[in-house]
């Protein structure tokens, strides 16, 4: 009986539903306009960069704990994920650091492809392909 009493509930809450849809209908009909939205109802675009970049960028520890001063000088932001975090030295060279970066864009689309390839068939099989291997 309780069972029974927890689908009735569920059913009971169905007919908002379509609340829900009318709510997400007028947001889409914004989208095309400048009144968009960011996540969670924020301003939308790509705004408060400056926290993330430049000199004045987040370090990986707090204002406490590391001086600006304390930073080596080759960790100067003009790479991304650059919050002054380098306990191996492995940035002091450029051109190693340009060989690091090629490496790590090619082994990122390696994986993106490795990702597609895992996912695609597990989709299409989902849905009644006939896949072996």
């Amino acid at each position: 009986m309780k069972v029974q009493a927890l689908f009735k509930k569920a059913q009971a809450a169905a007919p908002k539903a379509p609340k829900a849809v009318k709510k997400a209908a007028k947001v889409v009909k914004n989208i095309g306009s400048k009144a968009t939205r960011g996540w969670l109802g924020g301003a939308g675009g790509a705004e408060g960069l400056d926290k993330w970049y430049g000199p004045d960028r987040a370090l990986f520890l707090p204002g406490g704990l590391l001086d600006r001063n304390d930073l080596p000088d080759y960790l100067d932001s003009t790479l991304a994920g650059d919050y002054g975090y380098d306990p191996l030295g492995l940035g002091k060279d450029k051109d190693t650091v340009d060989k690091y970066r090629a490496n790590e864009l090619i082994h990122a689309r390696w994986a993106m492809l490795a990702a597609a390839g895992i996912l695609i068939p597990e989709g299409l099989q989902a849905n009644g392909a006939d896949i072996r291997g």
